[in-house]
């Protein structure tokens, strides 16, 4: 559920994430599912352009002060 969210903001950040990575696409292969496509992305999470420091915020605390109400 949330290994795609994890690796592709990884990657985003400079972060190695080769053994999440692998899991990913061992569960693609058994599952016969692209869940980089059809899994819980940054993109659908409305997450994929937040800096660490957002980022950090959104999970700490749960809010998103940067956006507008």
């Amino acid at each position: 559920m949330s290994l795609v969210p994890i690796a592709a903001l990884g990657q985003r950040y400079g972060v190695a994430v080769q053994g999440i990575d692998s899991i990913v696409r061992l569960a693609c292969i058994i599952h016969r599912t692209d869940y980089w496509r059809r899994g819980r992305t940054p993109e659908k999470l409305g997450i994929n352009q937040l800096s660490v420091g957002e980022l950090t915020q959104w999970v700490m605390a749960g809010t998103r002060n940067w956006e507008s109400n």
